[in-house]
């Protein structure tokens, strides 16, 4: 998962990580060295290994219990700092795996957080022009089936019929308004489904991702979201993606 920036004007947490060849330690090793950070107080070096263990293990959701623990870590450390719109994506992320027992709990704590970043919102001076744009690049062994987008938790797109439409090579515009500066989250919910040549390998596929960003007062800022087929790796199959960019 990738994005890119305009300078200034966002901020996507958390998402992109590049490391020398040969140099990267392993997703295991950045999640023991993460938590044994923040085990000994150290939250700056376990917050920065967390977010790279969960960029390379936990964009796509799954059975990984280790995505939880550090979505669940990294939701409380950013909390805490008064990252409000980062929080509330860690604890929403977090709902993603298992196991599910304490998913109460946890849903508490983002709508606590949700609260906080609305009541903040609407403090900020200053309104910031947005614009969100979605196209489906995903192959032909898989069928859009839904999309649905939301900003600062109000829907700006809901499509369960005609989402082939948006399949194609350009961008089609979903949302053209404006935001107060500051702390955002976007969130995106795609379903897929799998044409009739696809294959056994295939599977209906539900992506949901959270993504805060943060927008500078009369700053233009354009999203751009892609749904796009990650290729088939050793046993794991071709799947459905998302991907979030900016300009």
């Amino acid at each position: 998962m990738s994005a890119s920036f305009s300078r200034g004007a966002l901020l996507v947490a958390g998402l992109v990580w590049v490391a020398a060849a040969g140099c990267s330690p392993s997703p295991d090793e950045l999640y023991s060295r993460g938590m044994a950070a923040f085990k000994a107080g150290k939250t700056d070096s376990g917050t920065s290994d967390l977010e790279k263990f969960a960029a390379q293990k936990c964009a796509g959701g799954g059975d990984q219990p280790r995505c939880r623990h550090a979505q669940i870590t990294l939701g409380h450390t950013y909390e805490k700092r008064g990252q409000l719109a980062r929080a509330w994506a860690a604890y929403d992320q977090a709902l993603m795996f298992p196991p599910h027992k304490t998913d109460a709990a946890v849903a508490g704590d983002r709508d606590r957080v949700r609260d906080g970043l609305t009541a903040k919102q609407g403090q900020e001076a200053g309104r910031t022009p947005i614009i969100i744009r979605y196209r489906d690049e995903v192959t032909e062994g898989f069928t859009p089936r839904s999309v649905a987008i939301t900003l600062d938790f109000t829907p700006v797109l809901t499509r369960d019929k005609d989402v082939g439409e948006f399949r194609s090579p350009d961008f089609h515009k979903v949302y053209s308004g404006s935001v107060a500066a500051g702390d955002h989250v976007l969130v995106v919910d795609v379903a897929h489904g799998c044409a009739p040549s696809a294959g056994p390998k295939c599977a209906r596929s539900n992506l949901h991702r959270a993504w805060p960003f943060t927008s500078q007062a009369r700053t233009p800022t354009t999203l751009e979201l892609r749904a796009y087929t990650e290729p088939e790796d050793g046993d794991t199959p071709a799947r459905p993606a998302l991907e979030l960019l900016s300009r």
